[in-house]
C-alpha cells in the first residue's frame, strides 16, 4: 500500500509541474516577431498567449491562433481549416516548410 501512495504522489507532482510550466519549449522558442527573408516588409508575430498575426508594413494582415505539435506549427485562422507546417529554429532563424518550399524568417525586436 505504501508503494501505491508513493506512486500516486509522484504522478501528482509530475502532473502539477506540467500544468505550471504552461507552454512547451518549442512554443517558447517561437514567441516573438519574425521577418520573412524574402520580403522584409512581411512580419509574423507569435504571442505567448497563443495568438498571432501576419502584417505587411502597409497594414494588411491576418490573425491566427497557434500552438506546436512536435516539430509542427498548428495554425488556426478564423473561418478556415487548421493548417500544420513543419518548422525548425537554427542559429536564430525560423524555417517553415509550406508545400515543399522552405521559408526563412529572422527574429526581430
Amino acid at each position: 500500500m505504501k508503494k501505491f501512495y508513493v506512486l500516486l504522489a509522484a504522478i501528482v507532482l509530475i502532473a502539477g509541474g506540467l500544468l505550471l510550466t504552461g507552454c512547451s519549449s518549442s512554443d517558447a522558442e517561437l514567441v516573438g516577431r519574425w521577418q520573412w527573408d524574402f520580403d522584409p516588409n512581411f512580419i509574423t508575430t507569435f504571442n505567448q498567449d497563443g495568438t498571432g498575426s501576419h502584417a505587411i508594413d502597409w497594414g494588411v494582415g491576418d490573425t491566427f491562433t497557434w500552438s506546436t505539435s512536435g516539430s509542427n506549427i498548428v495554425w488556426n485562422y478564423p473561418g478556415y481549416q487548421r493548417l500544420l507546417t513543419p518548422f525548425s529554429i537554427t542559429d536564430g532563424a525560423l524555417y517553415i516548410t509550406m508545400d515543399e518550399t522552405v521559408l526563412r524568417y529572422i527574429r526581430i525586436p
